[in-house]
């Protein structure tokens, strides 16, 4: 069994194609791209941590039932565009969506936690202490403070994959795939 990390798959969100520059001609590309991805190096049986912005697109509820596709024990750390946030921009919509993501195979977890791998602390959130996509930090009341704990996160896309104790575990620079948590433990390892 392998853990993997990922974030920002964004399924069937057509602007995200523009706004990252991903190599695909349309939503339908770059999903069966992701999926075939994900399941060629994560097997049914392996853990999967998403940190969050895992589909957009309308009607939602079909986005989120097309993830059950993917394999592995996924659980969910939810980021700004999931309707499983306390701080989704379009209101508090978890009574209302919580089902239809675990429907779709999904463990909703909290919006961050610390977590240990290889017997070392890390923070897990979408949002990393510092950076974003575009040219402001946004969503400064759900971004942890930094206590000095490695933080493995999604949310800035292209900007960075590693920045200092911060590890961006986001498709758009893990090669549109999740990452092996034994890069993690690498990257870990060199923080020392």
């Amino acid at each position: 069994m392998t853990t993997w990390w990922t974030a920002d798959t964004h399924f069937s969100h057509v602007n995200i194609i523009r706004y990252t520059h991903r190599p695909f001609a349309d939503v339908d590309e770059m999903n069966r791209e992701l999926i075939a991805r994900w399941n060629d190096r994560v097997a049914p049986d392996d853990d999967v941590w998403h940190l969050g912005d895992l589909a957009l697109g309308h009607p939602i509820e079909d986005q989120i039932a097309m993830t059950a596709q993917l394999n592995g024990r996924r659980r969910l750390v939810p980021g700004n565009h999931d309707r499983v946030a306390t701080f989704f921009e379009g209101g508090d919509q978890r009574a209302k969506y919580w089902r239809v993501y675990e429907d779709a195979g999904w463990q909703i977890m909290p919006e961050r936690l610390e977590h240990s791998i290889e017997g070392r602390r890390v923070l897990v959130c979408h949002f990393p202490y510092r950076g974003d996509s575009l040219a402001k930090d946004r969503y400064r009341a759900e971004r942890p403070l930094d206590h000095g704990l490695p933080i493995l996160h999604g949310h800035v896309h292209t900007e960075f994959a590693e920045r200092g104790r911060q590890f961006n575990v986001g498709v758009d620079v893990r090669d549109y795939a999740p990452v092996d948590e034994r890069a993690i433990v690498d990257w870990l390892r060199s923080l020392d």
